[in-house]
């Protein structure tokens, strides 16, 4: 009698803490998600990191934390992908999520190594990114071998070739770049000769990156051809933001940001600047262009690499 008191004591006082544990999971959860949303990855993995600890079966806090640390690191990552797939294994409510998690596995196994201007470690989440606006149709887009070889090959005048370098130039020093004069070598082309014509201006393009496959399925490679529009005459500057818009297509966005501070946003901005100067009736009024990517032109860049594929996060 004594030890079915003990045991109905115990469950009673038993009860109410694991569900309090479950409560306190699904608060760590909340909290993860709104860090995956504000672009706060590391802290959202230790959010839901909290949340499986709290309550172990937490399936969705297992997928929802190895979609964080693809953003913080992949080894991480493939970790909590493998430890998701185990147990969602015997759910039958997760066979989609398990599917995912075996495709993103099988992704980030084979990936190469980054170059250190695609680490995670480079995002900064301050500036947030316009990654889920992309990322579907992006997946084909990326590298995986480095350098990336441009060949820019002959601009038809003097001031649009140095815009073109200039932008080269801007990439190259945050991206791993390298030229070349022959353009069958390279993987990115630029093609001055069959260049856009119509009503299209700089920065709402259709179709000015083309990519196209060399070679079989299996041995060929990819190529990315940029074709600029010639039915007007560009500045430097323009030309150089013409050339950094087309580059951002090229090095994988294929999309555009609704942000006019972005590099790709869908239309060549200029900015008008005012100095008024003493005893000068009117003040002294120039035009600029954005002159390099945005940190969320960066981010999106390092989230498109680092995420294999669009997934979105579960509720």
């Amino acid at each position: 009698m004594r030890v079915l008191i003990f045991i109905l004591t115990a469950f009673v006082f038993a009860a109410p803490a694991a569900a309090a544990d479950r409560e306190a999971a699904k608060a760590s959860y909340r909290q993860g998600n709104d860090l995956f949303d504000n672009f706060r990855f590391g802290e959202a993995a230790e959010a839901y990191r909290h949340a499986t600890e709290q309550d172990p079966q937490f399936l969705e806090a297992y997928f929802n934390h190895a979609l964080a640390d693809e953003l913080v690191d992949r080894q991480k990552a493939l970790a909590e992908w493998h430890r998701f797939a185990d147990l969602a294994a015997h759910d039958p409510d997760f066979t989609d999520q398990l599917g995912q998690a075996y495709a993103r596995i099988q992704i980030l196994e084979i990936l190469p190594p980054y170059p250190e201007g695609l680490q995670p470690s480079h995002y900064v989440p301050s500036a947030g990114d316009y990654y889920r606006e992309v990322a579907e149709d992006s997946e084909s887009r990326v590298w995986n071998s480095f350098p990336i070889k441009v060949a820019i090959g002959s601009v038809p005048n003097a001031e649009m070739a140095q815009g073109t370098r200039e932008a080269f130039k801007i990439w190259k020093g945050l991206f791993p770049l390298e030229l070349t004069a022959d353009s069958d070598e390279a993987d990115i082309v630029f093609d001055w000769e069959s260049g856009t014509h119509g009503d299209s201006v700089a920065g709402e393009e259709l179709d000015w990156v083309q990519f196209r496959r060399m070679g079989n399925e299996l041995t060929g490679r990819k190529v990315a051809y940029i074709s600029v529009d010639l039915s007007r005459r560009y500045t430097k500057d323009e030309m150089r933001a013409v050339v950094l818009h087309e580059m951002g297509h090229a090095l994988g966005i294929h999309g555009h940001s609704e942000s006019k501070g972005d590099i790709m946003f869908w239309q060549m901005q200029e900015k008008a600047h005012q100095v008024y100067i003493p005893r000068v009736i009117f003040p002294v009024t120039w035009k600029s262009l954005v002159s390099m990517p945005s940190q969320r032109d960066l981010n999106t860049l390092i989230r498109l690499y680092n995420a294999p594929g669009s997934v979105v996060r579960l509720q």
